[in-house]
């Protein structure tokens, strides 16, 4: 073609630039750009779309200055692209120096100006924006529909994403496969599994069921409700894999304590010729330390350079701290720490607290809040930790220091509580929580449980309690905990033989994980508890933990 008279055709250089980005070859569109000895709006407008499409984000906006010093002045097609580039990098304050410009072009009435704006609000974080500007659509489409409910999904508002899918429905417009995938991330945070079962069977109508990205999301969603079984039934189905979808598998196991079914898998992804990438090996590293597989986790780690060329990010270091520690190798996640060849963030010496309090190593655990509070001074999970590795030396002294100081700095403690979803309702407990309608019957049933597991051997394990009173109000604070209140609620409020699902937003106490594990037996029902750490599935009498979290 090069020594045809077509090469001449600024068209076809742009519809070059074009294809060469599409199929990831960057460097030869940027030389096709170079030799351009006349460069249009619509050469620009590809060259600014390619570098985003490949993840050269900054060099998109340079390129777009660029363009303005040229002279040309930029069309919907360039308006849309540089937007799409402000949601990527979430830079909202420079998509709201787009937006007044496009205001001053008078391009703001444009649909497709008015949905990626609606779009890039979302991405960025700021959905007042983002659904401020959906209300301005006069004429809104599925497009417009699906950005302002994945704009409410992406920051953290299920219950909004949920109720415009259903406007939209209302509407008569047809949902297209992102906007089921948005509905399903919506689902994911809110953890409702029979809103997720709902949608799946609405998926399986249209033509989207065996869309790879659906598929993807529906692996996710019923990984994150707590149905490690219904994800493995979708990821088995699907007609095709990205590398997305074993990820989203790798990643479920993980979080279900599926150590050696996470393993199994990376292995025949790599079998199956696609490769991992970073998020890939998170997912590896976390099945690793969720099982204790310690001489495995270090293998996959040195492999990530090794074996697969990628560079170690901040993430790898940090499961690796979490393996090391939670199996007790405090000095060797300690050594870790030290030889890494970046500096360790919060999380890793956060992770390394947890450890220290969980195997009673005060001296480490405390240089280990002192680094954390250098990096995060108003973080309270560092002075819950260090409190209580105090609490359990029995330091009282240090304890109330640390209390006051928490008190000084204004920093609060984050009040454990859990949930449970019945019948589409989420019902929350706090320990000892008298605010539920049905309160009475689930005390009474709380105090029959008790019993109950009491007469199974149950003694209560008063060390969890770190508070300085007598045993026995130590034994009232456990009975009452937020987990055993939405148990018994659940089991007063379910048909008999229902699976619990249960989901907590601090780690589950050892107390707790005990009696779990004798109501299930007594109960005969599989209670599924998701903590911050992991998901336990409670079944006659045992946690597919095996006592390791």
């Amino acid at each position: 073609m090069m020594k045809s008279n077509f090469w001449s055709a600024t068209s076809v250089r742009n519809a070059l630039i074009t294809v060469y980005s599409n199929c990831g070859k960057m460097e030869d569109a940027c030389q096709v750009f170079q030799k351009m000895d006349e460069r249009n709006l619509v050469t620009w407008t590809a060259m600014i779309a390619a570098h985003a499409q490949n993840g050269f984000f900054d060099q998109s906006f340079k390129l777009f200055f660029q363009m303005q010093q040229t002279g040309l002045k930029p069309n919907i097609l360039t308006l849309t692209s540089i937007l799409d580039v402000c949601a990527s990098t979430e830079k909202l304050e420079l998509g709201q120096t787009f937006h007044a410009y496009i205001i001053k072009t008078g391009y703001e009435l444009d649909i497709s100006i008015q949905n990626v704006l609606v779009f890039m609000y979302g991405e960025c974080g700021s959905i007042e924006d983002a659904q401020s500007m959906f209300d301005k659509i006069a004429e809104r489409d599925v497009i417009s529909w699906t950005a302002v409910t994945a704009g409410h999904a992406h920051n953290g508002d299920g219950k909004g994403a949920l109720k415009l899918f259903r406007e939209m429905q209302q509407t008569g417009l047809k949902p297209n496969q992102f906007t089921f995938t948005s509905v399903l991330s919506a689902i994911s945070h809110l953890t409702t599994l029979d809103q997720g079962k709902e949608l799946h069977a609405h998926i399986i109508k249209t033509e989207f069921e065996s869309d790879v990205s659906i598929g993807n999301a529906l692996i996710t969603m019923y990984a994150k409700c707590g149905s490690i079984n219904y994800a493995c039934k979708v990821f088995y189905r699907m007609p095709q894999y990205d590398t997305v979808s074993w990820n989203a598998m790798i990643g479920g196991y993980a979080q279900h304590g599926c150590g050696k079914e996470a393993l199994k898998l990376f292995e025949q992804m790599q079998m199956a010729g696609t490769k991992p990438n970073h998020i890939t090996f998170v997912g590896v590293l976390s099945a690793c330390s969720h099982v204790g597989l310690v001489d495995e986790g270090c293998f996959y780690f040195d492999s990530i350079k090794r074996d697969h060329n990628i560079l170690p990010i901040m993430e790898h270091y940090a499961c690796m701290v979490d393996l090391l520690g939670r199996a007790g190798c405090l000095d060797e996640a300690m050594h870790f720490i030290n030889t890494m060849t970046c500096e360790p963030n919060a999380c890793m010496w956060r992770s390394l607290l947890a450890a220290c309090r969980i195997h009673g190593n005060e001296k480490l655990g405390i240089h280990a809040a002192e680094r954390l509070l250098q990096l995060e001074p108003e973080d309270d999970a560092a002075y819950v930790l260090l409190s209580n590795i105090y609490a359990a030396a029995g330091r009282w002294d240090d304890v109330a220091r640390v209390r006051n100081h928490m008190k000084e700095l204004r920093v609060e403690k984050e009040p454990g509580f859990s949930w449970i979803t019945v019948r589409n309702k989420v019902h929350s407990f706090f320990s000892r929580d008298r605010l539920h309608p049905q309160m009475e019957m689930i005390y009474a049933k709380l105090d029959e449980l008790s019993e109950q597991i009491k007469d199974a051997g149950y003694v209560p394990d008063t060390n969890c309690v770190l508070h300085d009173v007598d045993e026995e109000q130590k034994e009232h604070f456990l009975r009452y905990h937020s987990e055993r209140l939405a148990i018994a609620f659940g089991l007063i409020s379910l048909p008999f033989g229902t699976p619990l699902r249960i989901f907590k937003n601090l780690r589950v106490c050892e107390d707790c994980h005990v009696a779990t594990k004798l109501i299930s037996n007594i109960v005969g029902v599989e209670i599924i508890l998701r903590d911050t750490v992991r998901f336990h599935h409670f079944k006659d009498g045992v946690c597919s933990c095996g006592d390791y979290w």
